[in-house]
């Protein structure tokens, strides 16, 4: 197949922006990384903060409880006591009225044995000891009151002591950790996300512009593979190819602008026994030997008959080949020949002896000892003489 420039230009793109579309996979492919695992890091952060916050709330509804609990407690304490201290505060008033009577009547009593009325003195140390006994009963009632006061003050302490918020405002302190570490993680995942999402677009773009430059060039290659098969079949029709023989057929565009066309080989078109065909920069056949014929100046297409003509003393071309042709005193022909190096003689060059007739009496391929060369001799011939 030819350089096709084009073509050789949209693969470049194409591989540039796959390389790009790649190094863009490979950010958004750390980057969706890096955003799962700030997810799996606010999902942690949010499973901390929830457990913190069922905590804190039987925090507060168990001094809530306790609140209530105190409540109820202390206002029937409350009850007691108002309720109690309004009697002593009566039972006092009554006491008091009571020991001033009783000290009334003594006062009266010692009077009339003070002043000769002794008839009267009893009656009046009578009322005044009663008065001392309701007053003595009215301090007794006074003192049990009290110290019903004194009993529901202790029960209500026993029962609802003073509330204690330390847990609450303990677990509250946790809950406001967990919320914040919750908040920066959430934060975090979002920029990721963002970041994540950006790179995802560009991924996308750079994919779907391979895409359209892998698509081109798919359509260029098989126009230039058309077009290569369009100029192969024309070539193999100027060189008069076989069709048997097209399949395996190889074509060497060579630099002098010769065209080189091996074909009818065994396996490929330039395998063991392959014909070669040559065709000149303007299309001409001007060297044609079909598959596992002789080598010989009858190949060349000349005039058919005149060898040298075609190779005549110097460089020129054998078998698609850099040749160089020396024509000795007797007649024959040394054609010396290779695929590189200077004018076919150079370093390990091939070597074809031609008799006088143009048969080819003598052949040693490229880099091949001279020992190993094949004496090609007519039999019909009484010259045998080894070149």
């Amino acid at each position: 197949m030819s350089r096709n420039y084009e073509l050789d230009s949209l693969k470049s793109r194409e591989q540039d922006a796959f390389q790009r579309k790649q190094a863009a996979f490979q950010r958004y492919a750390d980057a969706r990384d890096r955003c799962n695992e700030a997810h799996d890091a606010m999902q942690t952060a949010w499973g901390e903060r929830v457990s913190a916050k069922e905590e804190m709330n039987r925090e507060w509804e168990e001094m809530q409880r306790a609140s209530e609990n105190y409540r109820e407690v202390w206002d029937e304490y409350g009850r007691i006591r108002d309720q109690n201290n309004y009697e002593i505060e009566r039972l006092r008033a009554e006491a008091d009225s009571e020991h001033q009577q009783m000290i009334d009547c003594f006062e009266q009593a010692s009077s009339c044995y003070e002043f000769g009325d002794k008839s009267e003195a009893p009656y009046w140390s009578s009322q005044g000891h009663d008065h001392k006994d309701r007053r003595n009963g009215i301090n007794e009632e006074v003192s049990r009151l009290c110290q019903e006061v004194k009993s529901a003050r202790q029960d209500a302490e026993w029962r609802a002591p003073k509330t204690d918020s330390s847990a609450f405002h303990r677990a509250k302190e946790v809950f406001e950790r967990a919320k914040s570490r919750h908040e920066s993680a959430q934060a975090e995942f979002k920029r990721l996300k963002a970041e994540r999402d950006h790179l995802k677009d560009a991924f996308d773009s750079l994919q779907a512009e391979h895409t359209h430059l892998k698509e081109e060039f798919q359509r260029k290659l098989e126009e230039v593979k058309s077009a290569n098969k369009r100029e192969r079949e024309r070539t193999l029709d100027k060189a008069g190819v076989r069709w048997s023989e097209r399949n395996d057929a190889k074509i060497v565009k060579k630099a002098d602008g010769t065209t080189q066309v091996y074909h009818g080989g065994l396996g490929k078109g330039d395998g063991l026994g392959h014909g070669h065909t040559t065709l000149d920069q303007f299309g001409n056949k001007t060297y044609d030997r079909d598959a596992f014929a002789e080598h010989g100046h009858q190949n060349f297409t000349d005039d058919g008959t005149n060898t040298c003509k075609t190779l005549a003393v110097g460089t020129d071309m054998f078998d698609g080949r850099p040749a160089k042709i020396r024509h000795r005193k007797d007649g024959r022909t040394d054609i010396f020949f290779t695929d590189s190096g200077n004018y076919g003689d150079g370093l390990g060059h091939g070597h074809v002896v031609l008799d006088r007739d143009g048969s080819t009496i003598y052949m040693r391929d490229q880099w091949q000892d001279k020992n190993q060369g094949q004496y090609l001799i007519d039999e019909s011939k009484d010259d045998h003489t080894k070149i």
